[in-house]
């Protein structure tokens, strides 16, 4: 593996690295034309509209098509999509979670719970990402308490891999893994694991990021690295990496070794809501509110390997409906990226070319 961009400085700094901080101007990103069509709605949950896309990532073009998946994040699963030019066509869904816990998932459940409302159903992934290495697809769960509710749910404590052919179709009937160990991952990570299992918000409701939960992922084949949307602290977010092949690994040992832990210098309130892996090997890095911040807007970042260990701001996200909130971003290629929103029907999705 080439160790390039963000692995770099993680190998360069190890856990105790400095926060990389952003310089320069930030500058408004305005969607490209023409506008994308969605030939029919992707599906949300109990068969309803999906309005709360928060995740997606592309294989490399086919034939002049892009194979996809998404991910809503009340199902147990994933979507399949096809881009053809600026049409989106949903294909087959593919259930992750199930109805209960699998016996086969490898390593084990998580032991520790401090979410204050307890035990809570096994029902939906609550999937905040998705990213593509071949030949797999990933989906993250949110691996933190329920909002509102604070309940603890073993079904989003749950990372997933589909392997996919050259076309993107499911490989067999056990083209589906999934692994507890991301968890062990974050209970092990230096500087966030105390924020692991504890409830998203301060008691009295105020905005101030608190419990830890994954919002983005981002795969280079070798290493997963996990965006948090929090903790944040001190206009500081955090990447949780971890190795693919310890998460995956047969039989049910938890993972022992503590991850490598960057923090990013995004902005006060800022949290991490995606991430994808540029052409030249560094992050692409979504950023919004880390809780319900109003003034905190949606930006993009580059954590590249520059002599002076900073994050290059990108730009602000314009142009996406009232209310949306940008979860998902998948690179094109060529300076283009897709961007998928929650909080609108079949994701809003907008086209932007990076400066």
């Amino acid at each position: 593996m080439i160790r390039t961009g963000l692995l770099a400085i993680l190998l360069l700094h190890g856990a105790a690295a400095p926060a990389l901080a952003a310089g320069g101007a930030m500058h408004d990103l305005v969607p490209v034309d023409p506008p994308y069509r969605v030939t029919s709605g992707l599906n949300g949950k109990d068969g309803k509209a999906a309005k709360d896309i928060s995740g997606i990532a592309c294989m490399p073009p086919r034939e002049g098509k892009r194979r996809c998946l998404v991910v809503n994040d009340e199902n147990t699963g994933a979507q399949f999509i096809t881009i053809d030019g600026h049409t989106i066509t949903p294909g087959a869904d593919i259930d992750l979670v199930g109805g209960g816990p699998n016996p086969n998932t490898l390593g084990t459940p998580p032991s520790k719970n401090s979410c204050s409302g307890g035990e809570g159903k096994f029902d939906d992934l609550d999937g905040e990402g998705v990213a593509y290495a071949a030949p797999y697809f990933y989906v993250v769960g949110s691996h933190g308490c329920s909002r509102g509710k604070a309940k603890f749910k073993l079904s989003t404590f749950v990372l997933a891999r589909i392997r996919v052919d050259a076309s993107g179709e499911p490989v067999g009937p056990g083209a589906v893994e999934t692994t507890y160990r991301l968890g062990d991952a974050l209970g092990l990570a230096q500087t966030v694991s105390a924020y692991y299992t504890q409830d998203l918000q301060t008691d009295d409701g105020d905005a101030t990021p608190n419990g830890l939960n994954i919002e983005g992922v981002a795969v280079d084949g070798m290493r997963l690295f996990a965006g948090l949307r929090a903790p944040s602290h001190d206009g500081k977010t955090f990447v949780v990496e971890a190795d693919v092949g310890a998460l995956f690994a047969q039989g049910h040992e938890p993972l022992k070794a503590a991850p490598q832990v960057i923090p990013l210098s995004v902005g006060l309130g800022a949290g991490i809501r995606d991430l994808a892996i540029l052409p030249d090997g560094r992050l692409l890095v979504l950023t919004g509110p880390a809780q319900g911040q109003t003034d905190v807007p949606y930006s993009l970042f580059a954590a590249g390997a520059s002599v002076n260990a900073k994050l290059e701001p990108i730009g602000r996200l314009t142009g996406a409906q009232k209310g949306a909130k940008a979860e998902g971003v998948a690179v094109l290629g060529d300076k283009r990226i897709l961007v998928m929103f929650d909080s609108v029907k079949d994701g809003g999705p907008l086209e932007y070319r990076l400066p």
